[in-house]
């Protein structure tokens, strides 16, 4: 399909926030806009390419993560069964209640969805990246076992070692 010719992606927001939905429609003109978890439920039947996701609705801040009115309910909702048609789909939670946010990532991460937590109005930086963390350090050696160990690339270090027996005195 060229270029020219593919549509934008098709995006859920889910926010009570009216600034906060006028300023991401402005950004995502075709993006669709809901303020509550039956709305969302609703809509996420369909195929989305992205689905952004609040935490605290109803006007209220920092609700509890068991309340069936927040988005954790929409992430339990994804986690009653298959939804095959959204396996595409990657989520962002944008929620500024950091807590609730770590919790529904950790919930839509363990489901296998792409998720990723950016609180409203924080863009990622456009900078170079720096040198890499401790974690991404051990990540990246496992990756590396992992690619050794199918055999998919060579084993460090010079060989086999030869070893010489203790000495033993009888």
């Amino acid at each position: 399909m060229p270029l020219w010719s593919r549509k934008p992606p098709r995006r859920l927001f889910l926010d009570d926030d009216p600034e906060r939905a006028a300023a991401f429609l402005e950004a995502h003109p075709d993006a669709v806009w809901v303020q509550t978890v039956p709305e969302c439920v609703a809509k996420l039947a369909e195929e989305w390419d992205e689905v952004h996701l609040d935490h605290d609705l109803g006007g209220e801040h920092y609700v509890d993560v068991d309340r069936e009115d927040c988005g954790m309910e929409v992430v339990r909702w994804l986690g009653k069964e298959p939804r095959r048609h959204l396996r595409r789909a990657r989520f962002t939670v944008h929620s500024h209640n950091m807590v609730a946010a770590c919790v529904m990532v950790m919930e839509i991460r363990s489901m296998g969805y792409q998720v990723e937590a950016r609180p409203f109005g924080l863009e990622p930086p456009e900078v170079e990246p720096g040198p890499p963390t401790g974690l991404q350090r051990l990540w990246e050696r496992a990756r590396s076992w992992a690619r050794r160990l199918r055999g998919l690339e060579p084993l460090p270090g010079p060989g086999p070692v030869e070893v010489e027996p203790p000495d033993y005195v009888p």
